[in-house]
């Protein structure tokens, strides 16, 4: 994970050195926005291919039903190769790979923990920002007798957070250090060093580096480092962040597992609509619950994330249409044949059947030990046939 947490900490320095120069505030979560935007297009590609595979399956699948069917019940090694190979031939001829649908949740999930790591440790890779908390750090180191003794009640927990030893005799250490103190934390911190530098001029310069580390951090009033979780104390209401990040993914799920349903087959429920519907269920509260703990701009990234490809899916949607009507076109034209393969005729045909003389026309009775003659007669009877396909 160090080389992707590289990268994606690269690319989200240089956004924010670009956001920057528009404007300090805010400005670490426009670039976790426009890194969302940007990461969004890169993954088009996979999207396309994914809802590409996710539709196909799903105008193939009475045609994968009747295959299942065909084989139901045969457990044996080369029925179920034979099924296989049926398959694979159905998937080859309409040009679908079932696998291609997982590959965008498989790159996303680096993704995910990369810019997770990025936002645990902003300071590491934000060089905005680390010089920021380095200023703030020199300043207390030389101003601030007993700032040692000051964080130490912090230390603890940070280190286990971030599995890092600081070094409070180093700036720099110091400053990454100081990078993961949360907003209360901070008040605490900043009382005691106004408690203790009695020089207005140096203490103007820590709280003017303060101000400069809020305005980059600060999205309507919540830090973008700090979790919900730490901030239900004295700001219950970010309690609203993981409930718009659930809300958001429930909204994006449903509208395309809706548009991506599978129909269901001789009146029974679909096993895979089923379990759809459980993970529109299970996806956003586990996004809410992550949102709840994690820091905000993981939650600004999915939030983000999810109204983006609100916007994307239209798009897709628009640039699969004319693949879904020839993919349908092709289905219809074989289903078609296949009606007329499998159509019942009819066809008359001339067969003889033994009958018994009519004992009326018998002029002369006579009585006798012999079973009744028995004669045959042409009928002309209808018989139903199967027309051949043609080959």
């Amino acid at each position: 994970m160090g080389i992707i947490n590289s990268i994606f900490g690269a690319i989200l320095n240089v956004i924010f050195e670009g956001v920057t120069l528009i404007t300090p505030v805010a400005a670490l979560a426009m670039s976790i926005i426009i890194f969302t935007l940007v990461a969004r297009v890169l993954l088009t590609p996979l999207q396309l291919s994914s809802q590409r595979t996710s539709r196909g399956m799903s105008k193939i699948q009475p045609e994968l039903t009747k295959i299942q069917n065909k084989y139901k019940g045969r457990t044996d090694q080369e029925s179920q190769l034979k099924q296989s190979q049926e398959m694979q031939a159905l998937y080859k001829k309409y040009k679908i790979n079932p696998f291609a649908g997982c590959l965008p949740l498989l790159i996303q999930f680096p993704l995910i923990m990369g810019l997770f790591n990025v936002l645990r440790t902003p300071a590491t890779y934000i060089k905005q920002l680390s010089l920021v908390y380095t200023d703030i750090a020199t300043k207390i180191m030389e101003h601030v007798t007993n700032y040692q003794d000051l964080l130490q009640p912090y230390q603890a927990n940070i280190e286990a957070m971030t599995r890092t030893t600081y070094d409070f005799a180093n700036s720099t250490s110091l400053g990454q250090f100081l990078s993961h103190l949360t907003t209360g934390q901070w008040h605490d911190v900043m009382a005691q060093v106004q408690a203790q530098v009695t020089n207005p001029t140096v203490l103007n310069g820590i709280e003017s580096a303060f101000e400069i580390k809020n305005k980059f951090e600060t999205f309507f009033g919540f830090s973008v480092v700090d979790a919900p979780s730490g901030l239900m104390g004295t700001q219950p209401w970010a309690i609203i962040i993981p409930i718009i990040a659930g809300a958001s993914t429930y909204i994006f799920t449903k509208l395309t597992m809706a548009q991506n349903a599978q129909p269901q087959s001789s009146g029974q429920a679909n096993p895979a609509d089923s379990m759809m519907k459980t993970m529109n269920i299970v996806m956003p509260i586990m996004t809410g619950a992550f949102a709840y703990t994690m820091p905000i701009g993981l939650a600004l990234y999915w939030i983000a994330g999810n109204v983006i490809m609100l916007v994307q899916q239209k798009i897709v949607n628009k640039m699969l249409e004319k693949q879904d009507a020839k993919l349908e076109a092709m289905l219809e034209k074989e289903r078609e044949e296949a009606r007329k393969n499998n159509k019942t005729h009819t066809k008359k045909v001339m067969k003889k059947v033994p009958v018994q003389k009519s004992l009326d026309k018998i002029t002369e009775v006579k009585v006798s030990d012999e079973a009744p003659k028995t004669y045959t007669k042409k009928v002309i009877k209808k018989v139903p046939v199967q027309k051949k396909s043609e080959e």
